[in-house]
């Protein structure tokens, strides 16, 4: 076990570990309350969409990792055209259907098709 404190599970970035490193410091580093403020109003592509305060979302799996306020990888709704896609298909999206465990899901749902 490795037991190194994140901000996220599925964040790559660890703040040390639990054997050498207390919650108060880890909470101190840099960087380990990146995330902790931002809002759907903040996220590009959510803050025009009509869902924003119901969805969920997650920083460890964005459209463009080298931007924060990126599209979260797991929505498939475009508020621009009021439609649906199917966003499982999308290469992109693979990590963030192994991450929420959906692989069975998706297998389903394109057997239905």
């Amino acid at each position: 076990m490795a037991c190194n404190i994140k901000n996220c599970p599925s964040m790559p970035e660890s703040f040390g570990n639990i054997r050498d490193t207390t919650l108060r410091e880890a909470l101190e580093k840099p960087g380990f309350k990146k995330y902790w403020n931002i809002n759907k109003d903040q996220i590009e592509v959510c803050r025009d969409c009509e869902f924003r305060y119901i969805c969920t979302d997650c920083r460890a799996y964005i459209e463009d990792p080298e931007n924060i306020h990126s599209k979260p990888l797991k929505c498939g709704y475009n508020p621009y055209t009021s439609e649906w896609e199917e966003w499982s298909t999308n290469p992109l999206k693979q990590k963030a259907i192994e991450h929420y465990g959906m692989q069975e899901l998706v297998k389903k749902e394109t057997q239905k098709e």
